[in-house]
């Protein structure tokens, strides 16, 4: 269960963030920053720095974000490794609240476009399929299980209590 929960919430960094990743287990947190190194070299992009933070569960402002980036390097260009990213990590994580139930809830209206409560089943698997981390579709039904309604579609907020419970 927990393998699936960390790997929703990293790839719904596009969609809702866990605050269960604020990890305090360096090598665990040394894996999830290596999920967006997109060259092999242990770097990111200085620009990445705001989605590998939403990924650990924090939520920087725009603001929080620029500021690290500016002080790390002002073009935005530079790739940084984990050491580098975690001083600055630690300082927007204290000034960041943690994500509610309801903060969850906004980040999946998005998708809502009738706002009922809502999403198409196939529609949310396309997205955890293809979007960030992909999912197998066998891990996806084991985070339906239970959710899907005879119409196809799962309700965000169960879903989202669900991750949150289990987290």
């Amino acid at each position: 269960k927990q393998w699936y929960q960390r790997r929703v919430a990293i790839t719904a960094g596009n969609l809702s963030r866990s605050s269960s990743l604020i990890m305090g287990d360096a090598n665990e947190m040394k894996d999830g920053f290596s999920l967006f190194d997109k060259v092999g070299d242990n770097n990111i992009e200085a620009s990445q720095i705001g989605d590998v933070m939403r990924a650990f569960g924090i939520n920087p402002t725009n603001a929080q974000i620029q500021k690290a980036i500016e002080g790390i390097d002002p073009a935005g260009k530079k790739r940084i490794g984990f050491n580098r990213f975690m001083p600055v990590f630690e300082t927007v994580k204290g000034a960041s609240k943690p994500m509610t139930f309801e903060d969850y809830v906004e980040g999946m209206k998005v998708f809502d476009r009738d706002l009922v409560g809502y999403l198409n089943s196939g529609e949310l698997r396309h997205l955890l399929t293809f979007m960030g981390e992909k999912l197998t579709d066998e891990e996806v039904d084991q985070i339906f299980a239970g959710l899907e309604d005879d119409n196809g579609n799962v309700q965000y907020d169960e879903l989202i209590r669900r991750l949150m419970k289990d987290a």
